[in-house]
């Protein structure tokens, strides 16, 4: 390759990332896209999903729970399911006159 070739589209640079750190690995489509390109959004997209969990806690959407092994679970609050809950029945229910 040399430095003038055009730039790759994506998925192009995460497949050919994947293959730099496994070079033996070869797959079917349906493989390239679960396993190769899954993978490489996944790296990219880590910190950015741990940033948003963390706010979606701070703001009360998210609540934690640690298990016995030091590990942290996430699940949807209650205050936040009453309040979706709250809106969705406001606007299922039909206009009165």
């Amino acid at each position: 390759m040399n430095g003038s070739s055009p730039r790759l589209p994506s998925p192009g640079p995460e497949i050919l990332d994947y293959l730099a750190r496994q070079p033996n690995a070869q797959d079917t489509i349906d493989g390239i896209l679960h396993w190769w390109v899954l993978d490489a959004y996944v790296r990219k997209c880590a910190p950015k999903i741990a940033e948003t969990v963390a706010q979606l806690v701070e703001r009360g959407f998210l609540e934690e729970k640690s298990s016995s092994d030091g590990k942290i679970f996430y699940h949807v609050s209650p205050l936040y399911l009453s309040t979706l809950e709250q809106s969705q029945s406001r606007i299922s229910r039909p206009p009165t006159e």
